[in-house]
């Protein structure tokens, strides 16, 4: 028996079994996970608040910084034996940094709380 005419008969029918295949998801329904990725607004969402983590992340290490500086300059002054008002000043400023650094993390924690919810 010749085989040769049945080979591109076979081969066809595999490259549109193929082609069909891959194509079967597009028909899928609607409450699928990869059909809710690619909506719009939920894209619009996640790279929002993706941006807001950053912003938020950013905004903590400035107050961190500031936080290490006016130690730095309450050190200072206390070897320099500044007056009592600016020592009681550069403490106030301290704990108002550390109150910052605090809401900072807590904002932070729930904008990763929301990314993740969002995210599923």
């Amino acid at each position: 028996m010749n085989f040769k005419p049945i080979k591109p008969v076979v081969m066809g029918g595999l490259l549109a079994g193929s082609l069909l295949l891959s194509a079967a998801p597009s028909r899928a329904d609607d409450d699928n996970w990869w059909r809710r990725w690619w909506d719009g607004s939920q894209r619009s969402e996640l790279k929002s608040d993706r941006r807001e983590l950053q912003n938020d992340r950013k905004e903590l290490r400035e107050d961190r910084q500031e936080f290490l500086d006016d130690k730095r300059e309450l050190r200072r002054d206390l070897r320099r034996g500044a007056p009592a008002e600016e020592i009681a000043r550069d403490l106030r400023e301290l704990r108002n940094d550390r109150s910052e650094i605090r809401r900072d993390r807590q904002e932070l924690k729930e904008d990763r709380r929301e990314f993740q919810r969002n995210w599923r």
